[in-house]
């Protein structure tokens, strides 16, 4: 009876209220920020000491204060006469900006986990395995990836299965590394869709693309040149994977990144995620 009232419900639903009901983008952030605050505990092998896991770190904070994070920083190392640029992008925004939670997410992602018994799912119980079984979810070809196998920007490692509905929308099942040796210390499975479902591939979710800019105030932005344009002052340092390019797609040289650091005076900027 109350599916079937909930049925009548969505059919009366406007296209807005569908959307908002199907996918909450507040929701995400939430189980986004309790899975970088879980507590995946303590082992007195690894490193993470007194206070120094990813989850005790995570824990002083609020949402706010992920939310408030920049999506991407932008360091500059200096050894001698070398410039390493170091870039950072930030898993809270990554993933709550590419990843919606629909129905089917929000019920798996309800689900307790007692113990991690699934045979083919990673940080997922046997009821999750059979939870996902009855939507008829499957596999790609590998679908399992962990960022920590590759070079990449990411403030936290992640780890994830890559899944396709019977509808042939893309999903995954998404753990964040919480502890401090990365062999273990993962968060339990949640289940999200990629947004835009069919037109988003899977390894977007561990693209790490960021791109920063500074302006350059020794440049004449006023001034048309013969063809009535003006000039841009902004200097640009794109990051994908380990490349660094500027906005043109030219690899960086040390000249160009010296006169960006000089622009930032040395001090970490503030960026955004390229989707």
């Amino acid at each position: 009876m109350e599916n079937r009232i909930m049925e009548k419900q969505i059919e009366n639903m406007t296209d807005q209220e569908l959307v908002d009901y199907l996918f909450d983008k507040v929701d995400v952030k939430k189980t986004i920020y309790k899975m970088l605050t879980e507590n995946t505990g303590t082992h007195f092998l690894d490193s993470g000491g007194a206070s120094n896991r990813n989850w005790q770190r995570n824990q002083i904070k609020t949402i706010k204060d992920f939310q408030d994070e920049p999506e991407a920083t932008l360091s500059f190392d200096v050894c001698g006469d070398y410039i390493y640029l170091e870039p950072t992008v930030s898993v809270f925004h990554k993933l709550s900006k590419l990843l919606d939670e629909c129905k089917i997410c929000k019920d798996f992602n309800a689900l307790k986990v007692n113990n991690w018994d699934s045979q083919n799912y990673m940080g997922v119980s046997k009821e999750g395995e059979n939870f996902l079984n009855s939507y008829g979810f499957t596999t790609p070809d590998n679908p399992v990836w962990n960022t920590y196998n590759w070079d990449n920007c990411f403030s936290q490692v992640v780890q994830g299965t890559n899944l396709i509905s019977d509808n042939n929308e893309n999903y995954v099942l998404i753990q964040i590394h919480q502890g401090a040796d990365v062999r273990g210390g993962y968060t339990d499975a949640k289940l999200f869709i990629i947004s835009d479902g069919m037109d988003c591939e899977h390894y977007s979710v561990h693209d790490d693309r960021c791109s920063f800019s500074v302006k350059n105030p020794a440049i004449d932005v006023l001034t048309k040149d013969m063809f009535n344009f003006t000039r841009n002052n902004e200097l640009v340092i794109d990051y994908r994977g380990g490349y660094f390019s500027n906005g043109d797609g030219l690899e960086l040289d040390q000249e160009y990144i010296k006169k960006f650091a000089t622009l930032c005076d040395y001090k970490t900027i503030s960026g955004w995620i390229v989707e």
